[in-house]
């Protein structure tokens, strides 16, 4: 059984070697293109590095549709070769062999979370800094109306900390902003629930005052409202928001979880976040999908299974799409995971296999 499974896996990993490359490829050229159509910058050593650091992203996608390729090779080999028969007869079942398949999309879900965690919130940075060169044009994104979870240096021993910073309306949520002597001892510490950012101050209230005059001497005073003489660049703060514009699961899930928190619009985020869950599982819900239908040995049935692969995609960006202004539960983007999920082990368990 183990020279078996080395088998499997060996040839789902070459096959997938061969086809993601080529796929690759193709949506390079592809993103050639649509950049030379918009273009106004055009400089050969820009467009290379925005076509490799847009790899990722694209990788994000072709992947899924690389694997199910790949299985539909592989099965498909075994049938034309006649391996298959051997494999039946020494009692091994079909179910076997597509747990293995399974088990191998697993290991590719796991590629796609350490691509989409670790790889793509950098290189998205990049490229999108190179795609407003290519263009000519100035940053202006939607997710970047918000600021989360961010430490600013106010002065040479000042800082400024705050939850939550709507960047358009220029207020807030829980703000703290420390003072500290030349020994970085801290000397002055306030904390606010609310504040609003003016030209040359912010206004926070519902919050407290600490002076620490020495660790004997420390007084604490409560305050409705209260004005910080602190001047905050907004578009400064949009500069460095560039760098924290959340791509991941995990960021989405941190921003989205404030925006909720602070009573503000969060229908973005969270259906984002879902999208990406979503496309992350995209490698198992799919090959479970396919396996039924390649098995079948059918070029009607394959084909319509592929066919249905695009529907899948159409259908969970449109679920995405108004689950992004609160129409429909986040949730709802799974819907057409566990339709294919159903779909496919049915038809792997009715077991419909001819060989010619």
């Amino acid at each position: 059984m183990r020279i078996l499974d080395a088998y499997i896996y060996k040839k789902l990993f070459v096959y997938l070697l061969i086809i993601f490359p080529s796929f690759s490829i193709v949506s390079a050229l592809i993103e050639l293109i649509e950049i030379l159509k918009k273009a106004k910058n055009i400089e050969f050593s820009t467009l290379t590095l925005y076509i490799l650091t847009k790899l990722p992203e694209n990788a994000y996608y072709i992947i899924p549709i690389s694997l199910i390729v790949a299985s539909f090779m592989f099965i498909n080999d075994l049938i034309k070769s006649r391996e298959i028969y051997p494999i039946i007869l020494n009692g091994i079942s079909l179910n076997y062999i597509s747990i293995r398949i399974i088990l191998f999309s697993i290991l590719v879900v796991i590629l796609q979370v350490i691509n989409l965690e670790t790889i793509m919130p950098k290189t998205n940075q990049i490229y999108q800094t190179l795609y407003l060169k290519l263009k000519n044009q100035q940053e202006d994104e939607k997710v970047k109306g918000i600021a989360y979870k961010m430490w600013l240096k106010i002065g040479e021993n000042q800082f400024l900390y705050f939850d939550l910073f709507d960047l358009n309306s220029k207020v807030g949520k829980k703000l703290i902003f420390i003072s500290l002597d030349k020994e970085f001892n801290p000397i002055y510490r306030l904390e606010a629930e609310d504040f609003k950012v003016s030209l040359d101050k912010i206004e926070v209230s519902n919050g407290r005052l600490i002076k620490i005059n020495s660790l004997d001497n420390i007084l604490v005073e409560k305050f409705d409202k209260k004005n910080l003489d602190i001047n905050i660049d907004v578009e400064n703060i949009k500069k460095i928001i560039l760098a924290k514009k959340p791509v991941s699961i995990s960021e989405l899930y941190k921003i989205a979880s404030i925006s909720q928190a602070y009573g503000y619009e969060s229908y973005y985020f969270w259906s984002k976040f879902y999208e990406k869950l979503a496309t992350v599982i995209a490698p198992f819900i799919l090959t479970v999908f396919i396996l039924g239908f390649i098995w079948t040995n059918n070029k009607l049935y394959t084909a319509l299974g592929f066919l249905a692969t695009v529907f899948y995609w159409y259908g969970t960006s449109l679920i995405s799409a108004v689950a992004e202004v609160g129409n429909i539960p986040y949730f709802s983007i799974f819907f057409f995971d566990v339709v294919f999920l159903v779909i496919g082990l049915y038809i792997l368990n009715s077991k419909k296999v001819s060989f010619p």
